[in-house]
């Protein structure tokens, strides 16, 4: 029996040792230095230096600019922090030479076409389209869901008089909208199809300058301000979309023409 009660003992201290090493079973987040424990993830593009944080579309780059492609998480405090990562690789020609840390460098003319940047974290991949163009007109606003959350990756697609789309641009992750159009665009639409999968949208609406339009309809289009080459313009107001959670369905579109 005292063979048995010393046996026990000993199996009791090696269970609390373990324990103790393991942290009781708690572990810590990314942002002290572990990767994993971040609730979501994100890749976003920033200009290089800018103060306060410029963020941008990747997809509408501007020729010349040095922008850095970087991770962001949101922490168990519901804090997003930059996630330090590197092993950054650029695929397709967009414009521009990618270093390993996520500096982009723009070439001084647009090639036309579309690349990629890539980075692996976590055993996760994650990428982001990238253009780099030279901008005619310039379109800038925000973009938020009717509770003021950032709508990121809606995209904005800009129509000529035809309905032709003629210029699209993305939403970025902090709800700023920064896109080149050219000066035959005159209306605007929104396209979610590219929007982030948890955010949730009642339906495909949104709205602007006072009036709802839905993207459901082909003909039901919003104006954009009077656009000038080589210029800055700015919408009259910011585009607010609907979730899901707000628990309130939109009103009918009322700014279909």
């Amino acid at each position: 029996m005292k063979h048995l009660q010393v046996i026990a003992g000993i199996l009791f201290i090696l269970f609390l040792f373990t324990i103790t090493a393991c942290g009781g079973g708690g572990g810590t987040n990314g942002s002290n230095g572990s990767t994993g424990g971040f609730a979501s993830i994100r890749m976003e593009a920033v200009i290089d230096g800018s103060s306060p944080t410029t963020t941008v579309d990747p997809t509408n780059i501007f020729v010349n600019e040095i922008v850095r492609f970087r991770l962001t998480g949101v922490d168990d405090t519901s804090t997003r922090v930059i996630i330090p990562t590197s092993g950054y690789t650029l695929t397709g020609a967009p414009g521009g030479a990618l270093d390993s840390t996520g500096l982009f460098t723009a070439s001084s003319s647009g090639t036309g076409s579309s690349g990629a940047v890539h980075v692996t974290f976590d055993a996760t991949n994650y990428s982001l389209t990238v253009k780099v163009v030279t901008p005619d007109a310039i379109l800038k606003g925000t973009g938020r869901t009717t509770e003021g959350f950032p709508a990121a990756g809606v995209q904005i697609k800009a129509l000529n008089v035809s309905g032709t789309v003629v210029g699209t641009g993305f939403i970025a992750t902090d709800g700023t909208i920064r896109m080149s159009v050219p000066t035959s665009a005159v209306k605007f639409t929104t396209d979610f199809s590219t929007a982030d999968p948890q955010a949730k949208y009642y339906v495909r609406q949104f709205a602007y300058s006072g009036k709802d339009y839905s993207t459901t309809i082909v003909t039901c289009t919003a104006p954009l301000p009077a656009l000038t080459s080589g210029l800055t313009s700015n919408l009259s107001t910011a585009l607010a979309f609907y979730r899901l959670t707000s628990g309130i369905p939109p009103p009918p579109p009322n700014g279909c023409q």
